[in-house]
């Protein structure tokens, strides 16, 4: 996966560890190739370009034998259509941003149950989701972060974070974010001596 070349995903391990070396909040790093589905792009790509194949045999000179209109448009058609799939570019410039934020958002809350991010024991897991296709970052907190910080500070912390993902950076990246966060988080629950580590540290990819 790009976004996460080189030693990123370690580069990421690090941050979550420097994110509770300093708060009592518990973070939770997944990285998604894509949160949605976009078979539909490929197969209006490959439709469109079927189109053309065709309106070319029809216009087109010289003439052609009465057998290509069958072959040459399916052909044509099914290999774009191929070459389409899996392209994230495309799947962002042809689908609607209010879309991929619903099926990032979607994805996140699955995988903040799966994770067990709500069952730490003072409520203050927090889940940092990224959508590679979409460049969508999703940061959940459980009710302890919200009741313990104001709203804006935490959207002031949270907006770099999700910015660098919009913007196509890679992993490495993030790393000032969440450590940035992990700070805001200190300043409101601070790492307390008894403090265990209840959520895994490894990044799910």
């Amino acid at each position: 996966m790009a976004f996460l070349r080189g030693d990123g995903k370690a580069v990421l391990s690090r941050a979550i560890a420097a994110f509770e070396a300093k708060t009592a909040a518990e973070l939770v790093v997944v990285v998604e190739p894509r949160a949605g589905h976009y078979a539909h792009i490929a197969v209006a790509a490959g439709a469109a370009a079927a189109f053309a194949a065709l309106a070319f045999l029809l216009y087109g000179e010289p003439s052609f034998a009465l057998h290509w209109f069958l072959i040459d448009p399916v052909l044509i058609g099914a290999f774009v259509g191929y070459l389409s799939g899996g392209w994230a570019p495309l799947e962002r410039t042809l689908s609607r941003r209010s879309r991929r934020e619903a099926w990032a958002l979607r994805s996140a809350r699955a995988a903040f149950t799966a994770r067990g991010v709500a069952n730490t024991r003072g409520r203050t897991g927090v889940l940092l989701h990224v959508s590679v296709v979409e460049r969508i970052a999703t940061v959940i907190a459980d009710t302890g972060m919200i009741q313990a910080i104001p709203e804006a500070a935490w959207a002031r912390a949270c907006e770099p974070l999700c910015g660098a993902v919009a913007r196509g950076a890679s992993a490495t990246a993030l790393e000032p974010h969440i450590v940035a966060l992990g700070a805001l988080c200190g300043e409101y629950l601070p790492r307390q001596a008894d403090d265990i580590n209840e959520l895994s540290d490894e990044v799910d990819s």
